[in-house]
């Protein structure tokens, strides 16, 4: 599996696939005030962080690789995005 679910936080690992974005959903509705953790993702599906957006939930851990976090961050701590 390339999420690891707890009650505060979802860590992405690996890579990210869009098999894994309805689980996601779920548990970010579950879930509005957990963080998201990141450091040791990989690459995910534009699915994925399509929902990481809406969700809005904050990221605690960026990934590793420079360049994936920097495309990352310009996207997700935009805002308002989807609320």
């Amino acid at each position: 599996m390339a999420i690891d679910y707890t009650d505060k936080e979802a860590a992405l690992i690996g890579i990210v696939t869009i098999q894994e974005v309805d689980g996601l959903h779920e548990w970010l509705i579950e879930h509005p005030d957990a963080s998201i953790s990141m450091a040791g993702c990989e690459h995910m599906h534009m699915a994925v962080l399509q929902t990481l957006a809406c969700a809005g939930n904050q990221v605690t851990e960026w990934p590793g690789d420079p360049r994936f976090r920097q495309w990352l961050e310009s996207l997700l701590t935009r805002e308002g995005a989807c609320r």
